[in-house]
């Protein structure tokens, strides 16, 4: 009988024994967030430190921990480029924020696709809390507070923030934003902000000058009434210049030679009879990365046109840019500017993108080189698109343009194709 007795208190010790073990894997109640702070290591607030100080000298530069995305210079597309494309697009009222999930990161961007928010949901994120920020980075410029969380603001200067937002239910870090408010409020390309068209030349008569303000006065007001015609881009620090009526085999070269020494985009628009004559200009001004656009095939005035003759216009010049670079251009520069409502129409049906221009450097009146870069460096704004010219004639033109490229650089002006500027498409 001992025997048995024996075995029954073995097995009532082991079944005590696994109760205890089965009560010790049972979760743990969370410890309150300022137990948790006080329970911190030495080393492991060493460690958060560090990284609100990395946090911090990163969005001095625009950035986030983890990414070289740029609230100051990046755009969209060189997001796409590397990361693809995203796994959640939202609309919000200061424009459109791409979610990448296997990154942890959202990006915020505007209607010209420049990045204005950069978001990191980094993991280790969640040992920040709000003491741990103001003791490594002092007390933030801004407490901004909703029904569902706080947003402790650092305004680093007038182009940047950087945010921590904390939910009221956690009181630790959910995410982090570096944030430029500039780009977030950049003006579209509105009625808000067209230009109106400057540029003088001592060699027009009383009459014709007195016509083209006529002219220019018209023609803004037709652009602000049509959605596919623009004068200029938008409210920021960035100007295009364009080239009209080429290609040749001399001006023309030694243009594109200039934009790539300057490591600039320029914009040609080119007339399809010379495209044919000279394929290999044009290819070579595309091959360098410059932006190849029509101006009509015959450089006939469009607006004493019939409808069918404006279509054949079009499709030849486009045809003819086509054969050459392998793509059919969407931007077209009516001839003289001379635009209607039946041009308007037919260039969106052909896919058509119409760009004038806001500052007219007369290099086709009065020709020198002073002349042509007093008319831009006298008026230029955020936005403008410049006309010059490209054909065998515009020598001074070429005489110009270096000086010209240094002096806008010099005021800080970014020299950016049509595309970038105004937000388009720059090919069918």
């Amino acid at each position: 009988m001992l025997k048995p007795i024996r075995s029954m208190k073995v097995m009532i010790v082991f079944f005590i024994l696994f109760l205890s073990a089965c009560q010790s894997q049972k979760t743990v109640p969370e410890e309150p967030l300022e137990q948790r702070e006080n329970s911190l290591q030495p080393k492991e607030v060493d460690a958060v430190s560090i990284l609100l100080n990395e946090i911090m000298d990163q969005a001095q530069n625009g950035m986030t921990v983890g990414s070289q995305i740029n609230v100051m210079d990046s755009k969209m597309e060189q997001v796409k480029a590397e990361w693809g494309e995203p796994d959640k697009l939202d609309q919000s009222g200061k424009g459109s924020y791409a979610t990448y999930d296997e990154k942890n990161f959202a990006v915020g961007f505007n209607e010209s696709g420049e990045i204005f928010d950069v978001r990191s949901y980094a993991n280790d994120l969640i040992k920040l809390t709000p003491d741990l920020i103001n003791d490594s980075l002092g007390q933030p410029d801004q407490v901004r507070k909703t029904n569902s969380e706080e947003i402790y603001v650092y305004v680093l200067n007038h182009l940047i923030e950087l945010k921590f937002i904390i939910p009221n239910n956690s009181k630790a870090v959910h995410h982090i934003s570096v944030y430029n408010p500039e780009r977030a409020n950049a003006d579209k390309i509105s009625d808000e902000y067209v230009l109106d068209i400057k540029g003088q030349s001592k060699q027009l008569t009383a009459s014709a000058w007195e016509s083209m303000k006529n002219w220019r006065q018209q023609i803004v007001a037709f652009a602000k009434e049509h959605e596919n015609v623009y004068i200029n881009g938008p409210n920021k620090k960035q100007v295009a210049l364009t080239f009209d009526d080429g290609p040749d085999e001399l001006v023309t070269p030694a243009i594109i030679d200039i934009l790539d020494e300057h490591h600039v985009k320029g914009n040609f628009f080119f007339v399809g009879s010379n495209v044919e004559a000279h394929p290999d200009v044009v290819k070579q001004a595309y091959d360098s990365g410059h932006l190849v656009a029509s101006h009509s095939y015959n450089h006939v005035e469009l607006t004493k046109r019939s409808q069918a003759e404006i279509q054949t216009e079009m499709k030849r010049a486009g045809q003819a840019i086509k054969s050459v670079i392998g793509k059919e251009t969407a931007i077209l520069r009516t001839p003289y500017g001379e635009t209607n409502k039946q041009v308007a129409e037919i260039a969106k049906q052909e896919g058509y993108s119409i760009v004038l221009w806001s500052i007219d450097t007369l290099d086709w009146s009065q020709k020198e080189a002073s002349n042509i870069i007093n008319n831009v460096m006298n008026h230029v704004r955020n936005g403008d698109i410049i006309l010059m010219h490209s054909d065998s004639e515009k020598t001074e033109t070429v005489k110009a343009l270096p000086a010209l490229i240094e002096a806008l650089q010099k005021e800080n002006f970014e020299i950016v194709d049509l595309e970038t500027l105004l937000n388009v498409k720059a090919y069918q």
